[in-house]
């Protein structure tokens, strides 16, 4: 159990009167209490995200009205693992998948909550959300050999670039291209989208011409504005091809975060089952799906690969000793954490985590921590901490200008000095 703030100002408090050792016992003593404290329960506000599934839409009829509910249940259910799967799973492996019997389901299923519902005698209409239990997905992947990501993404904001031809329009109301992106559901993926509403703030941060051109600046500014860290100018542009007729050629490039200046382009053609519909509409969907698909394929999960990092913590507050804490507690992938040895000054840990040491540095990365690998192993700590002079690397010393470093010539005997003479 953490320790309240009341309690803590107590502690200080009775702590200010006592001599240094006894001081700096009981500092250890809370460090300990809540190193351990955090094995029993963990935060995992990131599980809470990947792992539940929100908003999904049932209707069922039946002979009763407990019927129809029971129905709706397990359709819902079924219809959130389909959106799980498509969150968690890559494309490629995700269609091999069989089939779930209803009692496996029910399994892997936490429990589920109703938004909303409304019913009659025969019917029932609701909104539900449905938890599954991170633990059984794992295995149930890990048995059938399949990959699976599960670190949650940094929001990212996209900025759709439209190309009719004769310029780039951005926040034009002419603009199909930010029409289509605004009308696009919810990608439910570990990649949260935000899109920019096109108003006076958003035409004031930025223009279609320093979209084009990757304008670091002014990219950032708007980022931040909608609580982003990074951002894809999606640059769409009509074209005709002689087999299929009209298509959206894609050009993407991301500006900040992990994948900085990273760029894919892509031909978006009608969809097949729907080929009347709005060929912009189909290619926003194809853009999200890349952005999901390529923030999976980085941060893939092999099926049963867990990884022991030990971790050192600076300590340089109480307070960064609770951040630390948290910020591991945040990390869904991160299965278990174990205090080896803790002092006033640092913190030794083992932390397991279900893939590779790099792939923990990136998900702490997305909660503004860093884990790095130094000569003395990985040092984790928060962005912007200012480090004790230990933790920090060896100056490189400068060759001065003009002198020839002294090598001895090749086989030359060792110089022998006499002997001190008292």
């Amino acid at each position: 159990m953490d320790i309240g703030a009341g309690s803590h100002a107590r502690d200080t408090e009775r702590a200010a009167g006592m001599p240094g050792a006894c001081r700096l016992s009981l500092f250890l003593v809370m460090l300990l209490t809540l190193a351990f404290s955090g094995n029993i329960a963990l935060a995992q506000s990131d599980t809470d995200r990947v792992f539940e599934l929100r908003g999904v839409s049932v209707d069922a009829q039946a002979a009763t009205a407990a019927q129809a509910q029971a129905q709706a249940i397990g359709e819902g259910r079924r219809q959130a693992w389909r959106r799980l799967i498509n969150r968690l799973v890559p494309k490629a492996q995700a269609v091999g998948l069989p089939p779930l019997s209803d009692d496996l389901l029910v399994g892997l299923t936490v429990g589920y909550e109703v938004a909303r519902e409304r019913t009659s005698d025969v019917r029932y209409l609701g909104s539900l959300n449905f938890r599954f239990n991170p633990v059984a997905v794992r295995q149930y992947f890990t048995s059938l050999g399949v990959g699976y990501a599960e670190i949650a993404s940094q929001p990212l904001l996209i900025l759709p670039v439209y190309n009719n031809g004769s310029k780039p329009l951005l926040w034009d109301e002419e603009s199909p291209w930010l029409a289509a992106w605004l009308d696009l559901p919810n990608a439910n993926g570990l990649v949260p989208i935000a899109v920019p509403y096109g108003d006076l703030a958003d035409i004031r941060d930025i223009t279609a011409v320093q979209a084009v051109l990757a304008d670091r600046e002014a990219i950032m500014t708007i980022a931040a504005r909608y609580g982003a860290e990074q951002a894809v100018v999606v640059n769409a542009r009509p074209v005709s091809i002689e087999s299929t007729g009209p298509a959206i050629e894609l050009n993407l490039t991301y500006v900040g975060g992990v994948a900085d200046g990273q760029s894919l382009v892509r031909t978006v053609t009608p969809d097949p089952a729907n080929p009347e519909g709005d060929l912009l509409s189909v290619a926003a969907r194809t853009a999200t799906s890349e952005i999901q698909e390529a923030w999976k394929s980085e941060n893939l999960i092999s099926p049963g690969f867990e990884t022991r990092v030990t971790v050192i913590v600076p300590i340089t507050s109480f307070d960064t000793w609770l951040e630390v804490r948290k910020g591991l507690d945040q990390v869904s992938s991160v299965s278990r954490r174990e205090l080896l040895r803790i002092s006033r000054n640092e913190a030794l840990m083992d932390v397991w985590i279900n893939g590779a040491a790099d792939q923990l540095a990136l998900a702490l990365k997305q909660k503004d921590f860093l884990l790095k690998e130094t000569q003395d192993g990985w040092l984790l700590y928060k962005e912007g901490t200012e480090l004790p002079e230990r933790y920090l690397p060896e100056p490189l010393v400068a060759p001065v200008p003009g002198v020839e470093p002294f090598t001895p010539p090749a086989g030359s005997p060792p110089l022998i000095l006499p002997p001190l003479v008292q």
